[in-house]
């Protein structure tokens, strides 16, 4: 019986896929231009994060805020403004609101003042994009 389990976990251990040979197998069959961004072209992957990398910058929205509700509604109303002049679409600004509630959302660190800025993105939400 003591054999029998031991293969079970060996063969468990085969399923798990980060940081195995599995997972660095296919991290090598991937292209690296499709994973470096433009910006970190050439340097090794473990020396950047793309997560945070900005590789269209022409259509980025600066200064949009969730910290309380004033903030918040300042974006809002700047976000509507840009809407209006037709400077960024219906979808970027569809986008743009879903990414300020879901980081209010999961903030690491919520405050009262954050739930409440987040609020005022979900109320904008639910009048602008029906």
């Amino acid at each position: 019986m003591r054999s029998r389990s031991r293969s079970k976990s060996k063969s468990r251990a085969k399923q798990v896929v980060g940081n195995s040979p599995t997972f660095y197998r296919r991290l090598r069959s991937l292209s690296p231009k499709s994973r470096v961004p433009k910006k970190h072209e050439g340097e090794h992957p473990s020396h950047h994060s793309d997560l945070f990398t900005d590789e269209t910058p022409k259509g980025t929205v600066h200064g949009l805020r969730f910290r309380n509700k004033a903030d918040a509604k300042e974006s809002v109303s700047r976000v509507k403004k840009l809407l209006k002049s037709k400077k960024i679409t219906y979808a970027h600004a569809s986008q743009i609101v879903n990414t300020m509630i879901q980081r209010a959302k999961y903030h690491a660190h919520p405050t009262k003042d954050i739930k409440e800025g987040g609020n005022v993105w979900s109320e904008f939400k639910r009048s602008y994009f029906k």
